[in-house]
């Protein structure tokens, strides 16, 4: 099973491209707003996809119609399951997005789930369900990436909601700053546990310029979109594009 380093490794490239979102709140205990993710690399599985489109669901309980972006025939496989579960008894009325894309190289299995107070779950968090599906993809390798996102934002919030983007720095400690995507920054230093992780912010784009972590992959990443994310799993940093 790969490690909850290694998925941030490789999720900071990968979910950069999707536009897939580290959101704010929690799916309960939060009166403005709502957030809860399920996402990770699985194998082409019908079966797999299947049951953690479910075990999602069950979860926000939200009949909602989603919003899948796909590059694949999976997509499909989704609008017909989300399609599928509106049959149920469901009361919550929060946006679902569905993302998948086929990976360029395949890696180890695994899914992990969010929210805004916890980047990333333990296993201990986990309910039943998506236990079992981990154990069921546990040493298969994975042809996509995967997340399905949930948001819901009382109506005081959405009437004040601008549609301007900022950009949201977090390590280990919480939140750092929140900085308008509309300035201009040549060099943000952002203390992290294993050093100093330095940010630009340039014409609408968030890029990763300097980094201690031995692998750099953070540097390889750029973020402009709301819910892009740049995650620097050693130095435990995290930036992510949310709208002011």
């Amino acid at each position: 099973m790969i490690s909850r380093r290694n998925f941030l490794k490789i999720a900071g490239l990968t979910s950069v491209a999707l536009g897939a979102g580290y959101t704010s709140g929690k799916l309960t205990g939060n009166s403005k707003s709502i957030n809860y993710s399920v996402y990770g690399f699985i194998p082409a599985d019908e079966k797999v996809m299947t049951n953690i489109v479910s075990a999602f669901k069950n979860k926000i309980k939200s009949n909602t119609e989603a919003v899948v972006i796909s590059d694949s025939k999976f997509g499909e496989i989704i609008n017909r399951l989300d399609l599928k579960s509106r049959k149920e008894n469901f009361s919550n009325s929060g946006s679902i997005t569905y993302r998948i894309k086929r990976l360029e190289r395949q890696v180890d299995s695994d899914i992990i789930i969010s929210d805004g107070n916890n980047s990333i779950y333990s296993l201990d968090d986990f309910n039943s369900r998506l236990i079992n599906i981990r154990s069921d993809i546990k040493n298969r390798k994975a042809d996509y990436f995967f997340t399905a996102e949930y948001s819901e934002i009382d109506f005081l919030s959405s009437i004040f909601k601008s549609n301007k983007k900022e950009v949201v720095i977090e390590n280990e400690k919480g939140l750092v700053d929140r900085i308008s995507l509309e300035s201009n920054y040549k060099n943000i230093l952002i203390d992290g546990s294993q050093g100093k992780t330095g940010l630009k912010i340039e014409n609408g784009f968030v890029k990763v310029h300097s980094s201690t972590c031995r692998h750099g992959i953070c540097r390889h990443t750029t973020a402009s979109g709301v819910g892009n994310i740049i995650a620097c799993a050693p130095n435990k940093v995290l930036v992510k594009i949310e709208l002011a």
